[in-house]
């Protein structure tokens, strides 16, 4: 449904403006960032190191760093995501929709889990969703570190933190300290060539300026629901894609300043939206693009200020054959923002954040052939959250966020948090915490007058969520932890079917979450590195099913082992997907895939090569179709290759 619409000029204002940035020596982090606020101090850390300082944070926290990105060879944010506790990535070959907590649904493009970049909301205003593959607005090679909140994060940032909330950290132009080239080649004829500069100026200021671009031919795919009419099933030359990114990035003295852009274009491969079967073109695609100016002053030794102005747009456009006919659509979004958030810690054992932010999506629109859709949205909030140190082992963190909107769907967030610390060893975490999400343009007003008819009666989605968080480091090099939690959703918004071919989103009644999971990290002194979770999940809709491409269980494990020194470095994923019921309420069989990386980094001076066989064991899998595919079930990739060359000029 989505296919690419040029934003024009956008890459070169955004590279104008930065010519005109001064920069600093290291990008400021949001000062105010809860719950992980006790980073904002620290520059490169390793994932153990962070994990000390958020250990007295009441949330469950899991970490991702640059280090394991390359040496496990994630080449997009949902690889990255795939191998993080609890988190699941479906791809139905148009997308990527991440999951959490036994809610997953393939084609459900809000997710409700809220993507951050550096603070900044990166979930569009047309559908909520956030973009975790080649549609996404980084290169893996541009992130410090990745931190997965689990668990609503309404009061903090409003809408749509619902599940948890995924941060994504950035890295400086010191970092880099000169430029990098670096090209890539993959299996279906996949390259990639990325070029990146950063540099501490003479003034102070950092500066970081990045581009590359993406393409694959794809593969030939067969689907069975095909073979009639004298077709074989097998859609040809309909798997292509390729994209365009830009980011840049600068911080002087209390100022910051961050941009990004990507377009791509994505062949469709699987008649989605009942179009002709092997048609081309049948093409979708996205452009996605952000400014995020930020202001940081310590305003008294007792007293901090962030002041933040944001933009964003989205656009999508899709082209479509019914009947031997071209069909086009696209959407529009775009909005504006600011908050300003101060940390006050002049009273003894209190940390208090007090915040307000107004946002406008000034425009939220679809076109359509002879039908045109507009829409937009205001929203002010006001939140108020405060971390009380009543003791050196007892803390406790409670607040409160408001959101009013012109669509008159108000709603308040509380949350209450407890980090206990039973001894120098062990933390143990408690907390209870409501979240909402907002029903996006999409369920609520979209229509084309044929398969989907727009509900302006849907209300706000509710949950109630209760975790409990036991956190131990038996030593300084080992993490251990587990959570147990307990979500009830109200009013989950979700499709269905009013007639044959026609669907429509409503609020239904009560669904009802239950699980654990557990992490175990450990890190050697010879460079090795360990890492493996565990989660069960039981996720029942109203009637007491299991929800739809929910698994009861998921089993991760990551290591790392220096062959060779610093010179050679293996990276060994296993990733375990249990059974869940598909769309059809089929069980889709458990899966087990196989990665391995090699990274060598020291052969030539400057210069490192990594390879990746990505489902070594070339494992047959399948993946729950939406709704709006007739396939019910979508094959994913067998064995795949993928070669990287980085070389540093400095």
């Amino acid at each position: 449904m989505h296919s690419l619409i040029r934003i024009p000029y956008l890459a070169a204002c955004l590279l104008g403006t930065m010519v005109l940035l001064p920069g600093t020596a290291l990008a400021a982090r949001d000062i105010t960032d809860i719950p992980l606020e006790q980073l904002v101090e620290t520059d490169v850390q390793t994932a153990a190191a962070i994990s000390e300082q958020i250990s007295q944070s009441s949330s469950a926290v899991s970490i991702v760093t640059a280090e394991d990105i390359k040496l496990f060879g994630y080449r997009t944010l949902a690889d990255i995501l795939s191998s993080m506790r609890g988190l699941q990535v479906s791809n139905d070959r148009q997308y990527d929709y991440m999951g959490g907590r036994g809610f997953g649904r393939t084609g459900d493009y809000p997710g409700r889990v809220m993507l951050l970049i550096d603070g900044f909301q990166a979930n569009d205003n047309l559908y909520n969703s956030a973009y975790l593959g080649q549609d996404g607005l980084l290169d893996t090679e541009l992130i410090e570190r990745v931190e997965y909140v689990s668990g609503p994060g309404s009061v903090t940032y409003g809408n749509g933190a619902f599940y948890g909330i995924i941060n994504i950290i950035t890295k400086t132009g010191q970092q880099f300290d000169g430029t990098q080239v670096s090209t890539e080649f993959s299996s279906h004829q996949g390259r990639k060539q990325r070029i990146t500069y950063g540099k501490v100026l003479d003034n102070g200021a950092d500066v970081l300026m990045s581009a590359s671009t993406f393409y694959s031919a794809g593969q030939n795919l067969y689907f069975k629901e095909f073979t009639t009419g004298g077709s074989d099933g097998v859609a040809r030359d309909l798997d292509g894609e390729r994209n365009r990114r830009y980011f840049i990035k600068g911080s002087y003295e209390r100022w910051s300043l961050e941009g990004g852009y990507v377009s791509r274009y994505k062949d469709d491969p699987t008649a989605a939206y009942g179009a002709d079967f092997n048609a081309s073109p049948s093409r979708l695609g996205d452009a996605n693009g952000f400014l995020n100016l930020k202001y940081d002053d310590t305003l008294s030794p007792v007293l901090k200020m962030s002041l933040r102005t944001y933009y964003g747009q989205y656009r999508n456009a899709g082209r479509y054959i019914y009947d031997g006919e071209l069909f086009s659509e696209r959407g529009i979004g775009r909005w504006w923002g600011t908050d300003i958030k101060f940390v006050d810690t002049r009273f003894t054992g209190h940390r208090l954040l007090l915040g307000a932010e107004y946002r406008q999506d000034y425009q939220q629109d679809f076109e359509l052939p002879g039908l045109a859709q507009h829409r937009q949205t205001q929203t002010i909030s006001s939140y108020l959250q405060d971390e009380y140190s009543l003791s050196q082992r007892l803390t406790l963190n409670y607040g409160a966020r408001l959101d009013m909107g012109n669509d008159h769907l108000h709603q308040l967030s509380p949350r209450l948090g407890m980090a206990y610390q039973l001894n120098e060893l062990t933390t143990l975490k408690a907390s209870y915490s409501s979240a909402f999400r907002r029903p996006n343009v999409y369920e609520k007003y979209y229509t084309d007058n044929a398969t989907q008819r727009p509900n302006p009666e849907l209300k706000n989605e509710l949950v109630q969520a209760y975790e409990l968080v036991l956190e131990h480091r038996p030593l300084p090099n080992i993490r251990l932890l587990g959570s147990v939690y307990h979500y009830q959703t109200r009013r989950r918004i979700g499709s269905a079917n009013i007639a044959p071919d026609t669907i429509q989103f409503f609020n239904w009644p009560d669904s009802h979450a239950r699980g654990a999971d557990i992490e175990l990290e450990q890190h050697w002194d010879n460079g090795a590195y360990a890492r493996a979770s565990y989660a069960w999940q039981d996720n029942r809709d109203d009637s007491g099913k299991q929800m739809i491409n929910s698994p009861r269980h998921m089993a991760k494990s990551s290591i790392s082992y220096p062959l060779l020194g610093p010179s050679l470095n293996s990276g060994v994923e296993v990733l375990y997907m249990g059974k869940r019921p598909d769309d059809a309420r089929a069980t889709l069989p458990s899966y087990t895939l196989v990665n391995l990386t090699l990274v060598s980094r020291q052969v030539i001076s400057n210069l490192e090569i990594s390879a990746s066989l990505k489902n070594l064991l070339d494992h047959d899998y399948t993946v729950a179709a939406p709704s709006y595919m007739l396939p019910e079930r979508i094959a994913q990739n067998g064995r795949t290759f993928w070669l990287q060359c980085i070389y540093d000029f400095k």
